[in-house]
């Protein structure tokens, strides 16, 4: 088969979740013996590292990650608004068009629709089946994270009145509001399968778009690379009588680096060390405020953006995870990687990571945006070092990738059909 990814930024421009998640599923199905491209856009096309490209598009590069072929649309060929919302351009909807049919491609799967709404929107124009994965809540939501300009957690969009009604702001009328959901639900029927990650996000979909089938396939963690990197279960809890935190995403206000840091502020004496891995992105007044909660501890190491080895060799010398996100996670790659690797973690309340350590004892979930709960949580396990322990012996295996590929394969094979 022929397949193309459509996602809305990726390697090596973007290192996050979501685009590791389709650099597996991609890896995977080369793996299997099909022809596999990215379609994607650059934020920055000078980061791509991408060659000019004869795709009939203004400013489009081509570049090959890691083997994988690569085709960038520039930012600058997309409307104002595709950040936010599935606007499309015509000229360039008719373009993809062409080239997807000159491309042959037998399926395409979209991995995310920001940005990309022409993307998809050409798939429909030349009949090409695709699958759509719901990586997060951009489609139900033009905040992404279903939370609303109050900080309070959203019942859903209800046909776009209640984000009128909770998150009115420019450019967004209730006309807007209410076109933005008939566009989303218009692209989830024409897709051949609606896949979530979990439970919790099938979950949301139903209830914001009524009648709508969602199937749950789980994200797949690599083991084999995985175990090369790390000696799962290697290091006894506090063994040195320092607990080594990690912290792993992008530094953005939505990841709530700033509320452990704030917890630390408040264990000064804490037999603690915190590694971050992650680099900074967007808000600047957001970093430079990260950046002086930690300026004068000693126990924060910053260590950018690593690729996916470095990681996993990061989780081999840890002891806890903090993921004290303000926003519900939809998935959490990271934390499904540090249950394979043997590490227990802290995370919000909010989510699909809550339900996942709560319901396998392997975790606590914290109270969100309280960094005299999360001091709490973790002066408990210093305190109390045996919890880590058996945390330990209750953290659940997850999918491998080799699986999620094999269910994306079987749905691929019957859209083709």
């Amino acid at each position: 088969m022929r397949i193309l990814i459509i996602i809305h930024q990726f390697f090596p421009e973007y290192a996050s979740g979501t685009e590791r998640v389709a650099l597996n599923i991609a890896r995977m199905a080369q793996r299997a013996g099909h022809h596999v491209r990215v379609l994607t856009c650059a934020v920055d096309p000078q980061k791509t590292g991408g060659v000019v490209t004869d795709i009939p598009v203004k400013g489009a590069l081509e570049a090959v990650y890691q083997g994988l072929p690569v085709t960038f649309i520039p930012r600058s060929a997309l409307p104002a608004t595709a950040d936010i919302s599935l606007d499309v351009d015509e000229e360039l909807v008719s373009k993809l068009a062409v080239w997807m049919q000159q491309e042959r491609f037998d399926v395409a799967h979209v991995m995310h629709t920001m940005r990309m709404g022409s993307a998809v929107l050409a798939a429909q124009r030349c009949k090409l089946p695709y699958v759509v994965t719901l990586t997060d809540f951009f489609l139900p939501c033009a905040r992404i994270n279903l939370i609303n300009l109050k900080n309070k957690s959203c019942a859903g969009p209800d046909q776009g009145r209640r984000c009128m009604q909770d998150c009115s702001t420019a450019p967004w009328t209730a006309h807007s509001y209410i076109g933005r959901f008939r566009q989303t639900q218009s692209l989830l029927q024409a897709a051949g399968a609606r896949i979530a990650p979990s439970e919790y996000v099938a979950e949301r979909y139903r209830e914001g778009f009524e009648g709508t089938e969602i199937q749950v396939i789980p994200h797949g963690v690599d083991l084999l690379a995985l175990g090369l990197a790390t000696s799962p279960f290697s290091r006894n809890s506090l063994s040195n009588a320092i607990l080594e935190i990690v912290f792993i995403g992008t530094i953005i206000p939505q990841k709530g680096l700033d509320i452990l840091l704030k917890a630390l502020a408040l264990l000064p004496n804490a037999s603690v060390r915190l590694k971050v891995i992650g680099g900074f992105h967007g808000n600047s007044a957001h970093h430079d405020e990260v950046k002086a909660l930690s300026s004068s501890d000693a126990r924060i190491e910053f260590t950018g953006t690593l690729e996916a080895p470095e990681v996993f060799r990061a989780l081999g010398e840890a002891d806890l995870l903090c993921l004290p996100s303000r926003v519900p996670e939809s998935f959490s790659l990271v934390l499904h990687e540090c249950a394979v690797a043997g590490v227990p973690a802290l995370v919000s309340t909010l989510g699909a990571p809550a339900r996942q350590v709560v319901a396998h004892d392997c975790g606590q979930a914290v109270e969100t945006g309280n960094p005299k709960a999360w001091a709490a949580a973790i002066s408990a396990l210093i305190d109390k070092p045996e919890t880590l322990k058996r945390w330990k012996r209750n953290l659940f295996l997850p999918l491998r990738i080799e699986e999620e590929a094999f269910f994306y394969g079987s749905i691929y094979q019957r859209l083709c059909k």
